[in-house]
């Protein structure tokens, strides 16, 4: 498993783990823990089997599952250390109070078994771990000069100043517009550390921008990556719609219960 950093170009950027790297290590070693998740995973998330998909839907939802995995999937019974034929004893824990995530466990392993990461690689993979989160982001600036975005948390409500090159230098100058991203933080700045589950220049108004805030604040929905990417692109729970039924129903005031059978 190699160490890379977060954003190529930057000689600040931290330590970062692929998360295909991460996956991989479990899918080998705990293959159980591993077709436990991707089961969940794909539970989660909902396809509709009779709707057909693009092939760069169905990638991302792939790449989607490895940076779910690493970063929200939590594991007990943590023996990496011992890994040996049978491989590391672990288990899949359902309470995400518990347990540790497999980013962690494997930048850990590494760690303690000279697999490239010193001590100071250890303290970013740390933070990294800590902090990352994936939501909902309201453009509010872009600037491709200093590759950065500010962005609105629509479903937590902060406001966060993320380094993000490549998105700055496509939205640049950009005030409004969605994306659907994990961000992590470490030493001392925000950064983009996945591919957007979802992207979109409009509706770029601030009214939309209120709208959607206010559906997902008020029905108290605080998806993870699984949920997002059912939101966009899998079936509500109750209902059965995607995102592309929800938004041609947004002007008939159904929204609002669609929303409330989501986070059922």
């Amino acid at each position: 498993m190699s160490v890379t950093t977060a954003a190529i170009g930057d000689p600040g950027s931290p330590a970062m783990l692929d998360t295909r790297d991460v996956v991989e290590m479990f899918k080998r070693f705990s293959r159980t823990v591993y077709d436990d998740a991707r089961r969940e995973f794909y539970r989660k998330v909902n396809l509709n089997p009779f709707k057909p998909h693009s092939q760069y839907v169905l990638q991302l939802v792939e790449w989607s599952f490895l940076d779910w995995f690493s970063f929200d999937c939590r594991i007990t019974g943590v023996e990496i250390a011992g890994i040996g034929p049978e491989g590391p004893r672990v288990e899949l824990e359902y309470d995400a109070l518990r347990g540790i995530s497999p980013f962690l466990a494997a930048a850990e392993y590494l760690h303690d078994h000279d697999g490239g990461v010193g001590d100071a690689a250890l303290g970013d993979l740390r933070e990294v771990d800590e902090s990352n989160f994936a939501s909902m982001f309201w453009i509010r600036d872009a600037n491709a000069v200093q590759g950065r975005l500010m962005v609105e948390d629509l479903i937590h409500g902060e406001f966060y100043s993320v380094f993000d090159p490549m998105a700055a230098a496509q939205y640049d100058g950009a005030h409004g517009g969605l994306i659907v991203n994990r961000i992590a933080h470490a030493r001392g700045i925000w950064r983009s550390c996945a591919i957007p589950l979802y992207e979109a220049r409009r509706p770029d108004a601030p009214d939309a921008k209120a709208d959607i805030a206010k559906e997902f604040r008020n029905a108290g929905y605080t998806p993870d990556v699984a949920g997002l990417l059912r939101f966009f692109y899998g079936r509500a729970k109750d209902t059965g719609l995607g995102w592309e039924d929800t938004v041609s129903l947004r002007n008939t005031s159904v929204l609002d219960r669609f929303l409330n059978r989501v986070c059922v």
